[in-house]
């Protein structure tokens, strides 16, 4: 496989073949991996300076997956993903299930993930707005949740090739909520999930949305790509165009589903009882070096409502804000 000159920049690395890989391939999955290396390793960029990424074999093919194996578009992936993390080292200091504020998001539900995947094994995450008190804790908060979620999700194999769908329930989401909708953690949101984390969401499905959230989309979209405005669904009350997209039988009852209602602490649990150990930080991954069978001093303990109240309100931005802000 003939390998373009890939030192400099971001553009055009590799000739037709390689962009033409069969993803399906044993071989050539692993011909796109040793790929990836020899640009990693060729590349003078200083974002990439830090090699130690070079040897993780799991952590590479995230970045194939997410880009269906086009090599050139994967490593302008890697690099973004390095610039971010080295542009937000203060949004993800201290990533770690035994943090206490995602613990807050995590209890309320921020995100739940469904047990069952839907017919194109794609695994569903949940959010139900209402349940968000920002006064316990902000939206870079959730956002932060939602990243070592998604961090735990992609140790998955399937959920690297398949993707996600997301579903957000807006039902009782009040204007006051809105207001804490802080266009800064939207901006990182946007950039992070869209551009530079090796992610995919397949399809992103809004329930019971309010004018004022119909509002705030209308001013994010056109931060968006095309691709990423095609996979936003807006549903209204309407749940049956929902299980047109996503089968009743994996639906809990909250979103007109058959299965049981959703537990919050599911998810959490799954956290918080895995098992993450590592000889040495990898500097390179977003959450920190733990080991979460082993809760380290100060662990927290009880309900989200008891913890609400050692928390000062963060998030003050007004929603009419956000256009400004963006």
């Amino acid at each position: 496989m003939k390998i373009l000159n890939y030192r400099s920049g971001t553009s055009s690395y590799l000739d037709a073949e390689s962009k033409s890989i069969n993803r399906h391939d044993p071989g050539d999955r692993r011909r796109a991996l040793e790929t990836i290396k020899d640009m990693i390793g060729a590349s003078t960029n200083l974002v990439l300076r830090d090699k130690s990424c070079y040897v993780d074999d799991e952590f590479l093919m995230r970045f194939l997956y997410a880009r269906k194996f086009r090599i050139d578009e994967a490593f302008e992936l890697i690099v973004n993903y390095h610039s971010y993390l080295q542009r937000n080292r203060l949004l993800l200091q201290r990533l770690t299930i035994f943090d206490e504020t995602i613990q807050l998001a995590l209890r309320d539900g921020f995100p739940s993930v469904l047990a069952d995947r839907d017919r194109r094994g794609r695994k569903v995450i949940v959010f139900f707005t209402s349940n968000w008190d920002p006064t316990a804790f902000s939206m870079e908060v959730v956002y932060r949740a939602f990243l070592l979620s998604l961090e735990k999700l992609l140790e998955d194999k399937q959920n690297q090739s398949q993707g996600f769908i997301v579903i957000v329930d807006w039902t009782n989401f009040t204007l006051r909520q809105s207001s804490h909708l802080a266009p800064k953690t939207l901006k990182l949101m946007i950039e992070g999930l869209q551009d530079c984390l090796p992610v995919q969401f397949k399809a992103i499905h809004f329930i019971a949305q309010p004018w004022y959230v119909e509002a705030a989309l209308a001013v994010i979209k056109p931060f968006l790509k095309e691709k990423t405005r095609n996979r936003i669904k807006l549903h209204g009350g309407n749940l049956s165009t929902l299980h047109e997209c996503v089968p009743k039988d994996i639906l809990p009852t909250e979103l007109g589903g058959e299965g049981p209602a959703l537990n919050a602490l599911d998810w959490y649990h799954t956290l918080l009882e895995s098992s993450q150990t590592m000889d040495s930080p990898k500097s390179y991954r977003i959450t920190e070096t733990t080991i979460y069978s082993m809760p380290p001093k100060g662990f927290v303990k009880g309900s989200s409502e008891n913890l609400k109240a050692n928390f000062e309100p963060t998030a003050k931005t007004a929603l009419i804000e956000v256009k400004h802000n963006l």
